[in-house]
């Protein structure tokens, strides 16, 4: 074979190569694109399910006050039992539970007659079928405005049922608006027999679905769907569904379709190039490109020094190193992303600090650097008091923003050498290597203050919070010590600032020195350090 036979055969081989490694780079680019849209959506749909359910629970709540009112039970009783009227059952009812956020309240007797909300037939009639088929504690049902959500607490007093209590919520286009913005990548609907109810965007109204396929298109937009589940199957039900539009994907796929079509052939233009000037000059130049081109082979993108010459083979050999530029560039972005995907893997993502994963994966390096160095390692254990009751008080958007303010306390005033830990709730870690345990003792109590003189905004309203800080440490100078350990002496030691009143530090026997601390292992000792020394075996 002579050599231009053979050039020409490398020649079409490095095209195949390149067109390959380019449809190869373009699968492998939109299987991460689709399967990263689908696995959004399907924690999207996640967190609604979670919403529905933690909405029913609050109406629930409200249901059950008014349920447990003992006076209203008394109201029941006298008006059920005694014939007398029931005029003032409403103006009570209004007067002591208005400011509870529902939509609508009926009390039924128990045999089915409305004592409260008679203007509220249709509730009525849906409660009544209800209560005659199940005991459950809610239900749904549709109508002309939306889907109702519905949840009932019975009315028992002196151990007899007299009447239940029915409190709704109506999901209806305002309350699709107010879980997902119109404006966004995502759309909420109820639909039925596969036309669109209701919207979160109006103007996708009354229009058709592929249920099967979980696919909406109109007007050249593209969503894909999913069903969000309500709690209750019934076919009778206009069933609620999320979806993410497409638009940005498809757009996204076409573009770098396009890149790469364009660089296959500007590639593959590039190497009949070669091949040509390889023929005529096949010296230094072209063993060069030869080797850059087994390099590229092997899967390496070595450096291409560029050439001043403007000779035909110099100009080649340039932009082979453009080539290999670009390609670089490229695999830059890769590994800056995969680098994304990694921090994102050890981070909590409401707050940004390291989750209980990097937790598990930093701790076997702390503890061998104090026993190397024969330091101390300290634990932090921060919970915000009262959590809870901020939740149920502001609800669960209010609950995210006071861990968010509360996780930037921590950032901007803990020190650079600190670990900061989101371990679940509203439990936060600090973990810290040092000589001494003086400085994280004095941190804990910087903390506990700041945050108490530092109240939380949401909606324009200040939310008082304090936190509940316990200390543990490990001595370097032991040789033993091991996280469960550690994070089981600042447990006990949180718990006992806790039973003390909260809003305090309390730190673990395991932080004394070994001459104050005695020859106690095995004994639950804890030191409060905003008061007096205080020992509990």
């Amino acid at each position: 074979m002579t050599y231009r036979s053979r050039l020409l055969l490398y020649v079409g081989m490095l095209i195949v190569l390149l067109i390959g490694m380019m449809t190869l780079s373009f699968k492998a680019a939109r299987d991460v694109v689709v399967q990263g849209a689908e696995e959004r959506l399907r924690h999207a749909v996640q967190r609604r399910e979670q919403d529905v359910r933690a909405e029913r629970q609050e109406l629930l709540g409200y249901a059950r006050i008014i349920a447990d009112d003992q006076r209203l039970q008394e109201y029941l009783y006298i008006i059920l039992e005694l014939g007398t009227s029931r005029e003032s059952l409403a103006p009570y009812v209004d007067r002591q539970f208005s400011s509870l956020p529902h939509d609508a309240c009926l009390i039924l007797s128990r045999r089915g007659e409305v004592l409260l909300g008679g203007q509220y037939t249709q509730v009525a009639e849906q409660a009544r079928r209800h209560l005659e088929s199940s005991t459950d504690g809610y239900f749904y049902f549709s109508s002309p405005q939306g889907v109702v959500m519905v949840v009932m607490a019975p009315v028992v007093y002196e151990g007899q049922r007299l009447a239940t209590t029915v409190v709704t919520r109506t999901l209806d286009p305002q309350w699709l608006g107010l879980q997902e913005n119109p404006a966004s990548d995502y759309l909420l609907l109820f639909e039925k027999d596969g036309s669109i109810l209701w919207s979160s965007n109006t103007r996708y109204q009354g229009m058709e679905i592929d249920t099967r396929a979980g696919v909406l298109e109109v007007q050249g937009q593209s969503f894909q769907l999913r069903q969000v589940a309500l709690g209750k199957e019934d076919p009778a039900l206009p069933r609620l569904w999320l979806g993410i539009s497409e638009s940005v994907l498809v757009n996204l796929l076409d573009s770098y379709q396009r890149w790469v079509y364009s660089f296959s052939v500007l590639g593959a233009l590039a190497v009949l190039l070669v091949g040509w000037l390889m023929v005529r000059n096949f010296s230094k130049p072209f063993s060069q490109l030869m080797h850059i081109t087994e390099e590229m082979v092997q899967g390496r993108l070595p450096v291409m020094h560029r050439s001043e010459s403007k000779t035909e083979m110099d100009q080649l050999v340039n932009r082979f190193a453009d080539v290999l530029d670009a390609l670089r560039r490229e695999q830059t972005r890769v590994r800056r992303a995969h680098r994304k995907l990694q921090e994102t893997a050890i981070t909590d993502s409401l707050t940004g600090m390291y989750n209980r994963r990097y937790l598990q994966e930093v701790a076997p390096g702390l503890f061998a650097r104090v026993v190397r160095d024969r330091c101390y390692l300290t634990a932090i254990l921060l919970d915000l008091d009262y959590f809870k009751a901020i939740n149920d008080r502001h609800g669960h958007p209010g609950g995210d923003a006071v861990l968010v303010h509360f996780s930037r306390l921590l950032k901007h005033n803990s020190r650079a050498s600190d670990y900061l830990f989101r371990i679940g709730g509203e439990e936060f870690l600090i973990l810290n290597v040092a000589e001494d345990t003086g400085s994280s003792f004095a941190l804990a109590g910087k903390l506990r203050e700041l945050v108490a003189r530092s109240p939380a905004s949401y909606r324009g309203m200040e939310i008082p919070i304090t936190v509940s800080i316990g200390i543990s440490c490990c001595r370097g100078a032991s040789g033993e010590g091991s996280l469960s350990q550690l994070m089981r002496a600042a447990d006990k030691a949180l718990y006992e600032a806790k039973s003390n009143g909260r809003n305090q530090v309390v730190r673990h026997l395991s932080c004394l020195e070994p001459a104050i601390a005695g020859p106690r292992r095995g004994s639950l000792a804890l030191v409060g350090s905003s008061a007096a020394e205080v020992t509990e075996n």
